[in-house]
């Protein structure tokens, strides 16, 4: 399966968490263009965001600044 929507943006709590959830995500068929999170400048200027949030991700210490960036571009209709 092959997403129309662009990038998937993937906020976890580490890179092993993102690898092993892209793995069972493929394993299962979908071959979406994940993007890691690594830090919010993987974010910064995006007019849209979709994604998910997996693992120990609130344990971040980036996660405030995550989580606001992403808060704005919700509020911008994305």
């Amino acid at each position: 399966m092959d997403s129309t929507l662009g990038p998937l943006y993937i906020v976890a709590g580490n890179k092993k968490e993102y690898d092993d959830f892209v793995i069972r995500k493929r394993m299962l068929g979908f071959f979406y263009d994940f993007r890691y999170v690594s830090s919010v400048d993987s974010i910064r200027g995006l007019s849209i965001i979709r994604g998910f949030y997996v693992g120990r991700y609130q344990e971040r210490e980036d996660w405030p600044q995550i989580e606001l960036a992403i808060k704005v571009i919700k509020s911008r209709g994305g």
